[in-house]
């Protein structure tokens, strides 16, 4: 029988067939050359699986279904949008919930294929360490709900396509998902990081706390709101509530505070500002700059000079 780890077989150009077929068994991956590989795995109803010891870094994404994955004999819940880092020499095996086989990814990430790309080592071993630290699954409120996925897609995209240049394309998305994952487990301490009295507060801190370092991307309440496993309208209450301002004040402060730091530090062009603040458009930013501070980003920068001239002759 093969497995997964088991033994390696050539692959299809096409990971996503037009007809669905499940499996009763462990799919096999052909891990290339540049040793990243995303496999894609619809379980049968009556799929079984022998504990298998892998040689590779693997993480799991579940699309769909609920099953335990035991881990050295320790059953770890998966479900839905679930994100598991299985690390190397670990045992482990699934076992789907009855009526509910699972559907989901699987990433494979081969680091003796990597060895030229030390950056890449020092991650893959970093997440490795971090995953045995925190032997749980990342979940909604541990990363954006849009982020992890999206990255998934794309190096699914590129691993199907194989466009000119889709090596290096797999091995950047990929490099920016495991910094992703290895910065949210550097947070979390290793005895868990919700607070079971109040789980709702904490995943809106957590919201918030993602807010904060990445107030420059591209974040819309609805992402936010699946992030914190709550409707849109519970988001919107809750953060508030949390809080004292909206999601939109929140999220603005952040960005108009950066884009003051940028306009008293630095000589840079208020239009690329306004762009590495987080806004698309210049007459946006200028409201919101002015509603926040009273004043535009010119007059800021002024006022900000001023200041400083005065207090150094002083």
């Amino acid at each position: 029988m093969m497995t997964l780890d088991q033994k390696k077989e050539v692959s299809t150009d096409t990971i996503t067939p037009q007809i669905v077929n499940t499996t009763k068994v462990p799919i096999s991956i052909d891990i290339p050359d540049y040793g990243i590989c995303i496999g894609e795995s619809h379980h049968h109803p009556n799929f079984t699986m022998e504990p298998m010891y892998n040689y590779y870094t693997k993480i799991y994404y579940v699309v769909e279904g609920v099953a335990d994955c035991y881990v050295n004999s320790k059953p770890i819940h998966l479900e839905k949008d679930y994100l598991f880092v299985i690390p190397t020499e670990i045992t482990h095996y699934l076992k789907d919930q009855d009526k509910f086989p699972l559907c989901l990814y699987i990433l494979a990430i081969e680091s003796s294929c990597l060895e030229k790309l030390p950056t890449f080592c020092e991650q893959i071993a970093l997440l490795n360490q971090l995953a045995r630290t925190h032997l749980r699954p990342l979940t909604h409120h541990d990363y954006a709900a849009y982020e992890i996925p999206r990255m998934f897609r794309r190096i699914l995209n590129e691993q199907r396509v194989r466009a000119n240049g889709f090596v290096p394309a797999i091995q950047a998305t990929l490099l920016n998902m495991l910094v992703a994952i290895n910065r949210i487990y550097e947070h979390i301490p290793a005895s868990g990081h919700i607070d079971s009295t109040n789980p709702t507060f904490a995943r809106i801190h957590t919201v918030a706390d993602y807010i904060s370092k990445n107030f420059y991307e591209p974040i819309s309440i609805e992402n936010m709101a699946k992030m914190a496993c709550l409707s849109i309208r519970q988001f919107t209450n809750q953060f508030k509530a949390v809080y004292g301002v909206t999601f939109t004040q929140y999220l603005h402060y952040h960005r108009i505070h950066f884009a003051q730091q940028m306009l008293t530090e630095t000589n840079q062009k208020i239009a690329t500002i306004c762009f590495e603040s987080g806004f698309n458009d210049l007459a946006h930013f200028y409201r919101v700059f002015k509603k926040l501070t009273k004043i535009s980003p010119r007059k800021y920068r002024i006022n900000s000079r001023n200041s400083i001239n005065t207090t150094g002759k002083n």
